[in-house]
């Protein structure tokens, strides 16, 4: 009877933890294409907003291609903006981890780009 305990347990944590790795997995959005920048506000730590060539997300409540990326250190945020700026003019696909939604646009966490 213990043994048959255990088993269900380890079930039950294996299906947990599938569930939680998906749920991280589904914060990762890969092979997205820059087609526009905008700075959100003339401030020297304002943020910037990217658009993508599809619609990727559902942040205020309808499918979306904004993205906003904002940092509390300055020389991550130039880092991050010339990043994206890169991936627009050389047409190289972009990867991104998001935060969340404000509004109709996605949080991201870091971007990687790619070809």
């Amino acid at each position: 009877m213990k043994s048959l305990i255990q088993i269900a347990f380890l079930i039950l944590l294996s299906q947990l933890g599938s569930q939680l790795l998906f749920a991280e997995d589904s914060k990762i959005k890969n092979n997205l294409k820059i087609i526009s920048l905008y700075q959100i506000e003339d401030d020297t730590n304002a943020g910037f907003d990217f658009f993508t060539s599809q619609k990727a997300h559902k942040c205020g409540g309808k499918l979306s291609n904004r993205y906003r990326s904002y940092s509390d250190h300055k020389d991550v945020a130039a880092r991050k903006f010339q990043l994206a700026l890169a991936a627009m003019n050389y047409q190289h696909k972009v990867s991104i981890k998001s935060l969340g939604c404000e509004g109709r646009s996605m949080l991201i966490d870091y971007m990687g780009i790619s070809l």
